[in-house]
């Protein structure tokens, strides 16, 4: 059962509406903002369901023009493949990659003692991170050449 009343809480009138077991109460401004909301929603309802009948359609358009009514089977390139999935706002396929990679540093600045300590403090010193999806392994660390700077 749902309830409608008004009552004047304060200053301000309110309504308020129940709504099964929970009792909803809305000043002048909130109802109007509720209502903005609504319609606000409503467009971008609206906006779904277009890309969601334009996605239906792309599919299907993808596979009828790959059908044959002989075969059993649809053959797909994966770069079709992909240009349909981007054009219904979904993410391509990927495949997993590796690399090898080659970082080349200078270090300046460097306080020790001596050459050999300076080459130990700086192969102890550098951490190389990757900030996306993956592994990441470092293989090696070699010092090329240390002298003293000027």
């Amino acid at each position: 059962m749902t309830m409608y009343y008004s009552e004047v809480d304060g200053a301000e009138p309110t309504v308020s509406i129940q709504v099964k077991d929970t009792k909803y109460t809305f000043t002048n401004e909130s109802l109007t903002r509720l209502i903005e909301e609504k319609d606000t929603f409503k467009l971008e309802l609206a906006q779904v369901e277009r890309k969601f009948k334009s996605a239906r359609f792309d599919v299907r358009e993808f596979f009828q023009a790959r059908y044959e009514t002989d075969h059993h089977e649809i053959v797909a390139e994966v770069d079709d493949v992909n240009n349909l999935l981007v054009n219904i706002g979904s993410e391509e396929l990927t495949k997993s990659w590796s690399a090898t990679v080659n970082i080349s540093v200078t270090v300046t600045g460097l306080e020790a003692p001596n050459a050999e300590a300076a080459e130990e403090i700086i192969k102890d010193s550098i951490d190389v991170n990757f900030t996306s999806d993956g592994d990441i392994w470092v293989d090696d660390i070699s010092v090329d050449s240390v002298h003293p700077e000027a």
